[in-house]
């Protein structure tokens, strides 16, 4: 989405690059106030201020910052990374949004997906055309992730090893299990065994061993000796029990016993 840049006041000059100097995605109304004093006049700049295109409501109390270098009459366009790291803290950007990022998919996703420990009051939002979906997990699912630096703002992202991981606890948040599949073949190209191996060893699901595993060994040939090993050594450790290749899906298939996996769906 384009917008116009319209001429900016000296105060309010002043006030966008107080509540830019932090290298955060926005700030909160509190912020506003903090610097004009008088929430009344706190109200009135913010609006103002969003009226000529200088800042943006993306949720109630909570603005992004129109970047100050479009300059005057300039036209910007909103960063999905930044609006989504914005939204609620802490923000690593995962699932599909990842996959896109490596490239291991021609898909261009109009999902963005935020993985976080923490929890809002609407974990789905739909700004400037594009669909942000907030993941809560579990505090022991947050690692493996790398820095990708935006206009100067630091975001988090999940590195390849965690993509696939996060992607086969929860494929319908990767797209799709072919879309998974898709990042299984190109991923294994460029991987860390050794650390996909690790992240397999805290990962707190053992379904995630089984799928990934299973796809691994279908899709991606041929395998170096690092990864037929530690494939081996996967199925030695297999929780009890069939898991779904897809969750929550169709209930025909066929049961795989060297992944103790219940195969719902053609790769």
């Amino acid at each position: 989405m384009y917008k116009t840049i319209t001429e900016l006041g000296a105060k309010e000059a002043k006030f966008l690059a107080r509540m830019a100097s932090g290298k955060k995605s926005g700030f909160l109304t509190r912020d506003a106030i903090s610097f004009w004093v008088n929430k009344e006049m706190a109200w009135k700049k913010l609006r103002l201020l969003e009226r000529k295109g200088w800042i943006k409501r993306i949720e109630r109390g909570k603005y992004i910052i129109i970047p100050l270098e479009a300059g005057e009459r300039r036209t910007w366009s909103e960063d999905s990374y930044l609006i989504a790291n914005a939204l609620i803290q802490p923000a690593i950007l995962s699932y599909w949004t990842a996959i896109r990022h490596w490239n291991w998919t021609e898909q261009i996703p109009n999902v963005v997906y935020v993985q976080t420990t923490a929890r809002k009051s609407k974990m789905s939002k739909h700004l400037f055309g594009v669909q942000y979906e907030i993941v809560k997990v579990n505090s022991k699912k947050i690692f493996g992730f790398v820095p990708e630096w935006r206009k100067g703002t630091k975001l988090l992202i999940t590195d390849r090893e965690k993509t696939l991981i996060d992607c086969a606890d929860k494929p319908n948040y990767g797209g799709s299990i072919e879309e998974l599949a898709k990042a299984v073949v190109e991923g294994s190209k460029e991987i860390s065994w050794s650390r996909l191996n690790e992240y397999i060893r805290k990962f707190p699901s053992g379904a995630v061993k089984k799928r990934l595993g299973f796809l691994i060994e279908e899709l991606a040939s041929p395998l170096p000796a690092e990864a037929r090993s530690i494939l081996k050594e996967w199925r030695s450790s297999l929780t009890q029990g069939m898991s779904p290749l897809v969750p929550g899906t169709n209930t025909k298939g066929h049961y795989l016993r060297r992944w103790n996996l219940f195969v719902n769906t053609e790769i």
